[in-house]
């Protein structure tokens, strides 16, 4: 079952044969071998999957239930692993460099992306869900507006009106409003700034698409080059 908890796993998995695999698998002719050869196709192939999550998107308009992300989450993962075992932790050439960088910044942003946009967003609704409360516990004690400005002689600023004595009962149901009003004000308050936040996180997204531009675009110039420099595991 695609869930987050499998993709933490693959992300682990990722990130332990990137880096444990500068100690453990390091050779500089298995990436131009038959085996490396095929990891590194079927890795491109995998991570070429990942495009079928922004095709349908941005062009088909497909959002939601429709157009999952997960899949592309494990396409993103999956791929650049087996990338990862065919580069053998060995680089050499600047083209290669560029590979292996760029995907390891496309995977990182979107991870990055992926998780942080999905926290703000649940943080935003629940605040938006909690605001929409406190504004309905708010107009059902508006009756209490007029006690609560003499209590706090704003009546028409001209302090509290003789001859008029608020009760304990009064005063408390008046705390309760200020306090309200406070949390309303407050909440408001960082609603808007969870908001400018997620504003940042769909222009993170657009870098993201960039740097994936840019990674396919390395690959296809080692590709080139692989075939011009000729298949080692051929001769």
């Amino acid at each position: 079952m695609l869930n987050e908890k499998n993709i933490t796993a693959l992300l682990a998995v990722f990130f332990m044969i990137f880096v444990m695999g500068f100690l453990l698998h390091q050779s500089p002719t298995f990436a131009g071998s038959l085996v490396g050869h095929l990891l590194g196709i079927f890795g491109t192939a995998v991570i070429s999957m990942t495009l079928v999550y922004p095709f349908r998107k941005r062009v088909l308009k497909q959002r939601g239930k429709k157009n999952p992300i997960t899949p592309h989450i494990y396409y993103g993962l999956i791929g650049p692993t087996l990338v990862v075992v065919h580069s053998a932790h060995k680089f050499s050439s600047a083209i290669g460099v560029l590979v292996f960088l760029s995907m390891f910044i496309v995977v990182g942003s979107g991870i990055v992306g992926k998780f942080l946009f999905r926290r703000v967003n649940r943080t935003i609704r629940q605040q938006e869900s909690d605001l929409e409360a406190l504004k309905n516990l708010f107009a059902l004690s508006r009756a209490d507006a007029l006690t609560c400005r003499n209590y706090t002689a704003l009546e028409q600023n001209s302090g509290p009106v003789p001859g008029r004595v608020i009760d304990i009962e009064g005063q408390q149901r008046c705390e309760v409003l200020l306090s309200l009003a406070k949390s309303i004000a407050e909440l408001e308050q960082s609603v808007r700034l969870f908001s400018h936040t997620k504003t940042l996180f769909s222009r993170w997204i657009r870098v993201h698409y960039l740097l994936t531009f840019f990674l396919f675009a390395m690959v296809i110039v080692h590709v080139l080059t692989s075939f011009y420099y000729g298949l080692r595991w051929l001769r």
